[in-house]
């Protein structure tokens, strides 16, 4: 994963690095992917061939893109903002800061007297940087077995297996800290002694951490049910082995926004076909395809829950996320997605935490 360096950072540091979110208005989706995932400031700023501003796309114009169904390689044009709020140079920074706030964005584009690209204001770089502490309860699935990650998980729960020298729930909790997350629950079962012991009350990482113990395996969901006393609030929900940077208080947010009972992070995933496709219709020749690939939304192991919904938890009974998300839906609950295309690592296996290494951080 990319190191994140604040907007602010970024501006004292490099007046210039707006500039890295520039794009042609030929680009494709992968291409916006990868410049959001590069810069951190979640903006591409779109020109035409005379190196004029036609448009914007943020990382929420992506998302909604890819919940309509389009895929990495199909162009921008449809999810282009036009009309984006702009400033001129002769705008100060408190005119654009009151545009900001008035318009709920956080970025606004500078332009010179020509129609180009001549800066970029950030919210986050007009207001005094401080930290949020957010309360929402982070619960953190812990109590695996582990046994696609044997023999590392013989003597050692999952949890505490090292990813560049930290526990990789370590790495999570630091990483969703960093997003002013302090209030944890761990749910652990399997070694789980380990675990509490080398964690405790989270004091040494300036967290807060309670534990759910499970007595036996009650799989990604059924520890849950121990929270339905909770009163009625939000709690984010994730796998131990799944490490990512999204912004997790945006994904709450997008919960809150859409009245949702329960979000499910997805992930567009490529598939591509190893052989040449022939399409036919009964025995006649219609078309050919070189390895093509398709693309899926998997789900990313991270969760926003309403604690209303735990009472359709069955009583000390195993279950996972995704029956349970079936149960709901058949609920008639709001049960909705939130599209990620930040980086994303599953370390649930020994080939994706040797591959993840490199990555993570």
């Amino acid at each position: 994963m990319n190191k994140k360096i604040s907007n602010a950072t970024l501006l004292t540091s490099d007046k210039n690095y707006w500039k890295k979110t520039i794009l042609k208005k030929n680009s494709s989706l992968g291409d916006v992917i990868k410049n959001l995932n590069t810069t951190g400031l979640k903006i591409s700023l779109i020109i035409d061939y005379n190196n004029k501003l036609i448009g914007t796309v943020t990382d929420g114009d992506l998302r909604r893109g890819l919940l309509k169904g389009l895929n990495l390689g199909d162009k921008i044009l449809s999810i282009i903002n036009y009309k984006p709020i702009l400033v001129t140079t002769r705008s100060d920074k408190k005119a654009a800061l009151t545009l900001m706030k008035n318009n709920y964005i956080e970025h606004v584009p500078i332009l010179n007297l020509k129609g180009k690209i001549s800066g970029l204001f950030f919210l986050s770089n007009l207001i005094a940087s401080t930290k949020k502490i957010n309360k929402t309860k982070i619960v953190i699935m812990a109590g695996g077995y582990g046994k696609r990650l044997l023999p590392l998980t013989k003597k050692k729960p999952k949890p505490l297996i090292e990813v560049q020298g930290k526990p990789m729930l370590e790495q999570l909790v630091l990483n969703m800290k960093k997003y002013g997350f302090d209030d944890f629950i761990f749910s652990i079962n399997y070694l789980g002694e380990m675990i509490e012991k080398y964690f405790g009350s989270g004091k040494k990482l300036n967290v807060n951490i309670d534990y759910i113990k499970e007595k036996k395996p009650l799989g990604t969901a059924g520890s849950l049910r121990d929270l339905k006393n909770l009163k009625k609030q939000d709690i984010i929900v994730t796998n131990c082995d799944v490490l990512s940077d999204i912004d997790y208080s945006s994904v709450l947010e997008y919960h809150k926004s859409n009245f949702a009972d329960a979000t499910m992070v997805v992930r567009h995933y490529e598939i591509t076909n190893p052989f040449d496709v022939v399409k036919t219709r009964g025995k006649k020749f219609i078309s050919f395809q070189t390895k093509p690939s398709k693309y899926e939304n998997i789900n990313a192991g991270i969760y926003v829950l309403n604690t209303k919904v735990l009472k359709y938890l069955g009583k000390n009974e195993k279950e996972d996320m995704p029956s349970f998300f079936k149960k709901m839906s058949k609920k008639k609950l709001n049960v909705i997605v939130y599209p990620i295309f930040e980086n994303w690592a599953d370390l649930g296996n020994i080939n994706s935490i040797k591959n993840s290494i490199k990555k993570i951080n």
